[in-house]
């Protein structure tokens, strides 16, 4: 009886192993997601608050796509200094892209904490005319790598990255879509 209620007994803690490994991926999983979304909605911030640098903002879809720490340090530190709207574009596009990196919290060893797992971000501006070149539709894509597979990863036409950011079933990505209006013309 007392081997029967051993292995009873240990079924049981097996169950309860799988079930926090299990809890524990997928709240990493909604954590990576929860940031995809503040990092979207803050770069549309940015560019609400800067309205007439609005196509300066456009990144496009391909190998363009931000993430992995491709812009370089903009000339001007705009959070301390007053800068021209075409400037804090920059600056807006550099900060962004260090924060989806995780070079915004670092630990003592000097290694990023914070950032999505191979993060690309993509910003896609289309005026609505070129009477109004800062006035038009604004898409933001926020992917990265997730832990677990999903069969719909990659809208069609909308792969944020070059290579195969496209065609890696585990990459996930959010799509914010808005409309961005220059009241200065």
């Amino acid at each position: 009886e007392v081997m029967i209620a051993v292995f009873v007994l240990s079924i049981g803690l097996l169950g309860v192993a799988a079930l926090q490994l299990t809890a524990k991926k997928s709240s990493h999983q909604a954590w990576q997601r929860a940031q995809a979304v503040l990092l979207a909605d803050s770069i549309l911030e940015r560019l609400r608050m800067n309205p007439s640098a609005a196509a300066s903002y456009h990144t496009g879809i391909g190998s363009s796509a931000l993430g992995g720490g491709t812009r370089t340090t903009p000339g001007r530190d705009c959070s301390t200094q007053s800068c021209t709207a075409a400037q804090m574009a920059a600056w807006d596009l550099w900060n962004w892209e260090r924060r989806m990196d995780g070079k915004a919290i670092v630990d003592s060893a000097n290694r990023n904490v914070s950032g999505l797992v191979d993060p690309h971000g993509c910003i896609v501006f289309t005026a609505v005319s070129s009477s109004f070149p800062n006035t038009g539709q604004l898409r933001v894509i926020v992917s990265w790598r997730g832990t677990t597979d999903i069969s719909d990863a990659v809208t069609s036409g909308t792969a944020c990255g070059s290579g195969s950011a496209g065609s890696v079933d585990s990459r996930h990505q959010v799509i914010v879509n808005t409309y961005v209006v220059d009241e200065r013309g």
